[in-house]
């Protein structure tokens, strides 16, 4: 390409960026949300009685952060406890799992605490893998069917424990100007594929556990915009799912709308297990 050549191709991107206002980077932009949904008080009740199991990473912080909030903005109590030991005491007993980049240590991380007495009394106990799990070689079929085995092992091994699924949070993705160049140069946008790997996992989770009523969909929370309307991006043809820029500030964790509206849905869907 002839220098003259290569400056035109610039100019012109130049000014598409110019007359397309924002593009779609303006959903990058902090926007209104609704107040996480109303905790009733018979919900809170439930979660009183409860003890509850929970292995997690970064993700599972923000979500109880907004548990601790939520409680304070009703005027009651939760207990949050960080232990790898059986729950003394009604609430919530959390600890870190494994290493993040790799999942396999997480769910052998998480069997090996349960085993060891973790669950020991719980009603409920569940894990999440993170975002950073996943990149765009991830074999998500295979990393699926590992969840699913170890959590109907620990079921089968902890009869009198509720073991439940959770689908693993999404990221933002690039969206706007910069996203247009990448693909004019022949570029996936950041984002992109790995999310796809993200739903093929949290796809075979739902076909398996949701009409059981044994899946917090944690990623269906992440995907809820301000607007109402669900936040996605095609890849390849198909609609995949994306964390809303409006629920958090570094394209993967949750800012406190984002935490507030997860920790709602977190406490909502334990206090309807039996």
């Amino acid at each position: 390409m002839t220098t003259i050549n290569l400056r035109r191709g610039w100019l012109l991107i130049s000014m598409v960026m110019q007359v397309i206002p924002g593009y779609a980077e303006s959903i990058l932009e902090e926007t209104p949300m609704a107040i996480a949904k109303q905790i009733s008080l018979p919900q809170w009740q439930a979660l009183e009685k409860k003890r509850v199991v929970f292995g997690h990473q970064s993700v599972g912080w923000n979500i109880l952060n907004g548990v601790e909030r939520l409680a304070d903005r009703d005027g009651t109590k939760i207990n949050i406890h960080e232990q790898r030991t059986a729950p003394a005491m009604a609430g919530i007993s959390h600890f870190l799992i494994g290493r993040n980049g790799d999942p396999m240590s997480k769910i052998r991380d998480f069997a090996a605490a349960i085993d060891a007495g973790a669950a020991q009394g719980a009603d409920v106990a569940l894990m999440k893998l993170c975002y950073v799990d996943f990149n765009a070689t991830t074999d998500a079929k295979k990393l699926a069917e590992d969840y699913i085995a170890n959590l109907e092992t620990l079921g089968k091994q902890h009869p009198d424990t509720h073991f439940v699924a959770v689908t693993v949070p999404l990221m933002a993705v690039q969206t706007g100007p910069k996203a247009w160049i990448k693909r004019l140069l022949g570029k996936e946008p950041y984002g992109y594929l790995d999310n796809a790997k993200r739903m093929e996992f949290n796809t075979l989770l739902r076909e398996r556990y949701h009409s059981m009523g044994r899946l917090f969909d944690l990623a269906r929370v992440e995907t809820q915009s301000s607007s109402g309307k669900p936040c996605m991006t095609r890849v390849d043809g198909q609609e995949v799912e994306t964390l809303c820029p409006d629920l958090t500030t570094d394209g993967g964790h949750l800012n406190e709308r984002g935490q507030e509206l997860a920790a709602s849905a977190f406490l909502s869907f334990l206090s309807s297990l039996p």
